[in-house]
């Protein structure tokens, strides 16, 4: 339900926003409600769970500008609602701006696992002999190399029909990148579009 997934925006967490030339996305999971029969959604609410207002704008508008590039009207929360301090949206204050929105359906995404891998290198002569193995030591020992950030992100991307506020399709996402400190999200984005389209459950107006 909406209420169970928005109590969860106590979570503080950054969105690792990934570079597409040195990430990669997979859709891990997904789950297409059997019981649902309506029609394709066409006019999406879109929030995401995080502590930091800047990636959660970030976020949004970039999932906002993706789905309608392809053709379904959207709204970011962080345009039409007011966090509270405590970052728990109300039930009721969801569901009053989808109706005042006209939106036929909410999209919720939040972390649900990061990992962090570090890694440390340092160049080093291969010449042969003694000396050589010699120099080579010195030159490891000397050299101060560098190190790298290998982040693994993972999200849980629901989308809920808002007349019934139950699930229609869920998504879990599993984003890498060689350093964390690149940012973006287009290419999840695009594999969660184009999972729920070829599901039936966007579509263009």
């Amino acid at each position: 339900m909406i209420k169970n997934h928005v109590k969860r925006f106590g979570y503080l967490f950054v969105f690792t926003f990934l570079i597409i030339s040195c990430a990669g996305t997979q859709l891990k999971q997904k789950q297409v409600a059997d019981a649902y029969k309506g029609n394709p959604v066409s006019d999406i609410l879109v929030i995401a769970i995080t502590g930091n207002e800047h990636n959660r704008r970030s976020f949004e508008k970039k999932f906002v500008a993706h789905l309608k590039a392809f053709g379904v009207d959207a709204v970011a929360s962080e345009e039409v609602l007011a966090m509270p301090a405590d970052l728990k949206l109300k039930k009721e204050t969801i569901l009053d701006t989808v109706k005042q929105y006209e939106n036929d359906a909410v999209i919720i995404t939040q972390l649900v696992g990061k990992e962090d891998m570090e890694s440390y290198t340092r160049g080093g002569s291969e010449n042969r002999g003694f000396y050589g193995f010699y120099l080579s030591g010195v030159s490891y020992a000397r050299d101060p190399g560098y190190s790298s950030t290998k982040t693994t992100v993972r999200l849980q991307t629901n989308l809920y029909d808002v007349k019934t506020e139950k699930l229609i399709w869920s998504g879990k996402t599993k984003t890498w990148a060689r350093d964390s400190k690149d940012h973006v999200v287009n290419d999840l984005i695009k594999s969660l579009i184009t999972s729920m389209h070829k599901n039936k459950l966007i579509a263009p107006k």
